[in-house]
């Protein structure tokens, strides 16, 4: 495992090996079947390269969301998730790039669905999101047409 993998799975393990139950986290493509799944959105700056044309850019709206459940019978729950992409401003073609995440964006996102889960299946008390994010000034409003979570409807700007 390397890259910003690593990053993911070290955060995952950090936060969740305190648990009594054995928790996993899979990435998905789409929102998993049947309704006993709890949902989890978050935002952070991330960053975008076309892999057609190389242009580069920032968004502040980088978008992920996670998917979880707790069987209590087997004593393991399952975090899946996906990261939404964006499409290029330039190439305006209809692939969606994948983000590229800060290490901190990572751990913020993490520590956020960890206090989710721990407040729906552990009685944990409610905290506060953590929201901020990296330091960044948008040059351009949100952009919907290009947004892979406006396409999927899971985009929480308007």
């Amino acid at each position: 495992m390397i890259g910003m993998e690593a990053v993911w799975y070290g955060e995952f393990l950090r936060l969740f090996q305190r648990y009594p139950q054995r928790w996993h986290l899979i990435p998905s493509g789409s929102r998993p079947g049947g309704n006993h799944w709890e949902e989890f959105r978050d935002g952070a700056k991330v960053r975008f390269c076309c892999q057609d044309c190389g242009h580069g850019w920032t968004s502040m709206k980088g978008r992920v969301m996670f998917w979880f459940f707790l069987d209590v019978f087997l004593s393991e729950g399952w975090i899946l998730f996906q990261l939404f992409g964006q499409r290029c401003l330039k190439c305006n073609t209809n692939q969606f790039e994948n983000a590229m995440w800060y290490p901190e964006e990572v751990v913020k996102v993490m520590t956020n669905v960890c206090n989710r889960m721990a407040e729906v299946y552990y009685g944990f008390p409610q905290c506060p999101q953590r929201s901020a994010r990296r330091p960044g000034r948008p040059r351009n409003p949100h952009n919907r047409d290009l947004c892979q979570a406006c396409f999927e409807g899971v985009c929480n700007e308007r």
